[in-house]
């Protein structure tokens, strides 16, 4: 007889589920020492290469507003972004990126890079391309059908 244990883990939605939560981990430890929790590192990375409002964060992270508000004000308590009035629409405000936030960005980067590289040190290169390549098309799929 198969245990519930053993249901669970023939599961790929629940391996994944337990591999997210060892990757989540694995990066909230790394990013500690720099007062950072990975949702400011999605703030940062999207802030650096756009320019987009408190609004339109929210949207692209999928996090609800008060929590967008709650990572823009540590991100700028910390000096790492700044909210500015939009010069085309007065009545928006746009999140960018300080020069420190981008430093902060860089080293950040590098952590992850170097926590990633443990946590699938038993995969090759091409394992590693093709294990994203898949989670990508699996998650395109599960966002299609809502």
């Amino acid at each position: 007889m198969v245990s519930p244990a053993e249901r669970l883990g023939s599961r790929t939605g629940y391996v994944l589920i337990k591999l997210g939560e060892e990757v989540l981990s694995a990066a909230e430890y790394a990013l500690a020492p720099l007062g950072l929790r990975a949702k400011h590192v999605s703030v940062l990375t999207l802030i650096e290469r756009h320019r987009l409002s408190q609004q339109e964060l929210s949207t692209a992270i999928g996090l609800d507003r008060t929590t967008m508000v709650g990572l823009i004000d540590d991100l700028e308590r910390t000096g790492l972004a700044v909210r500015r009035r939009d010069e085309a629409d007065r009545r928006r405000y746009v999140v960018n990126l300080t020069d420190a936030g981008a430093s902060a960005l860089r080293r950040v980067e590098t952590l992850l890079d170097e926590t990633e590289s443990e946590l699938f040190a038993d995969l090759s290169a091409p394992e590693r391309q093709a294990l994203r390549t898949l989670a990508e098309r699996a998650l395109d799929t599960a966002r299609g059908r809502r």
